[in-house]
């Protein structure tokens, strides 16, 4: 199964950098919620990582919300993976099979390996996109077809 945290993540953090852009500072959960199809608390949970890492401010109370820690100029899309994750990898590990030949010996060491580079060039291509960049390319996108 799909880890659905860093999609989720990014999407609603170009809504905050799409509200914060209109001159809206703080968005609030439930609006958050709604426009994701889920539930606040679920939303609350994934802005916790956020918050702590500083991508997100949080103010409480009746006119408070969620805004941007940052400018989203200066929000790396690989921070904002890294955030969301918390340190999951991008496929999960095979648990050790039993050592019966040399195949079953290195095979968990070597897909190790091959997903220490995959991370690497993935964190590096969202470590050159910005929350901005992102907001801009999607409004590039054709408006989809009815």
């Amino acid at each position: 199964m799909f880890d659905l945290r860093f999609p989720t993540t990014l999407i609603m953090m170009m809504l905050i950098a799409d509200a914060a852009e209109s001159g809206r500072p703080t968005v609030s959960s439930t609006e958050l919620a709604s426009k994701l199809d889920n539930n606040p608390s679920f939303v609350r949970a994934l802005v916790v990582p956020l918050v702590h890492d500083g991508l997100v401010t949080s103010v409480r109370g009746r006119t408070g919300g969620l805004g941007l820690g940052r400018p989203a100029s200066e929000i790396t899309l690989s921070e904002i993976y890294r955030s969301a994750v918390a340190g999951k990898r991008i496929w999960d590990q095979r648990d050790e099979v039993p050592h019966v030949c040399e195949v079953t010996t290195k095979a968990c060491r070597y897909f190790r390996g091959l997903t220490d580079e995959i991370e690497d060039v993935v964190l590096a291509m969202l470590g050159s996109k910005t929350l901005a960049d992102s907001l801009a390319d999607l409004r590039k996108l054709p408006p989809e077809a009815a």
